[in-house]
Order: structure tokens, then sequence, then C-alpha cells
């Protein structure tokens, strides 16, 4: 007796809930005793130029990396087409008040830019969204030497002048 389409579809239903069935009642996977939580969410940023003014002249650029970690339970999304938004308003805040550290020229002060960047995404997005700012790689543009301390250039060994730190470029 040949079999109705109807009555394959069901005997294909019924073999397929019989193989699955097990593994849709189990529900999600259960934590292994001693496995790390989830990483916590996090929005890493593009490299922002952030440039190094000392008494109004521009001396060097710094490209930083960052990640923002998101408070809990707040998605990575909330920060969807506002990077933009955020690198622009850091730069300016550079241009007002420079983040430039107070003994190098080639790494900027980070307390003052995740200090910046935090206010800026309470502005975009929010209070309490983002929990914290991580500064994961300073890359300069030049290697300015810092007129005082060790981080000053030696002289040439040619006998020949050399010009001013901040006079380099």
């Amino acid at each position: 007796m040949p079999c109705s389409a109807l009555t394959r579809r069901l005997l294909i239903a019924a073999a397929m809930l019989a193989v699955a069935g097990p593994a849709l009642a189990s529900g999600p996977p259960k934590k292994k005793e001693g496995e790390a939580a989830a990483p916590e969410p996090a929005v890493k940023l593009q490299p922002i130029a952030v440039p190094i003014i000392v008494d109004g002249k521009l001396l060097n650029y710094i490209f930083v990396n960052m990640t923002l970690k998101m408070a809990a339970a707040v998605p990575v999304t909330v920060m969807d087409g506002q990077e933009p938004l955020l690198r622009d308003a850091v730069v300016k805040a550079a241009h007002r008040t420079p983040f430039t550290a107070s003994d190098t020229y080639v790494e900027v002060d980070a307390a003052k830019l995740k200090s910046a960047v935090m206010r800026e995404t309470v502005i975009l997005v929010g209070k309490g969204k983002v929990a914290s700012v991580e500064i994961t790689k300073q890359i300069a543009r030049k290697q300015i030497p810092h007129p005082s301390g060790p981080k000053r250039a030696a002289a040439p060994a040619s006998g020949g002048h050399a010009a001013p730190a901040a006079a380099r470029h």
C-alpha cells in the first residue's frame, strides 16, 4: 500500500522530533564548574588621532586605540552610529584642553583622556551605559623627546649643532 504525501511528511517530522527532542528539551548549555563568566560587553573604537599641543603649538599626534566597557545588561548596540560623533568630540576636546602628558610628547595623559571620553559617552548614549574606558595602545606619529628628564635626545656625535627638541619635526 503506497504512502500518501501527507503520511510521508508526518513520518519525517516524527523522525526529526525523535532525534532533536532531547537536545531541545535540555535548554541552553549549562556552565561547567570552574568555567569563567562571559566577558563583559565591549566596543573597540577605531584609532583616534589625539593632538599633542604645547604652548599653543601642535607638536605631534598620538593614535590612541580604546575599548569602551559597557555596563551590565547594556547591549553594545547602544553605541551604533555614535562612534564618529564620539571621535569628533574627543578631538575637539583635545584642542580645547590638550591631553598632553607632563613628561612626554609620545603619549597622552591617560587619566584626562579617559575622563573626557566618559563625559562624551554620557552626552551621546546616556549616564551609566559605559562602565569604563580602557586605552589599549598608543602610537606616536613622531618620536619627539621631551625637553626635560631622561627622555632628552643626546647631542649628535659628528660635532654638529642639535636643534631644540620642540623645533624638530
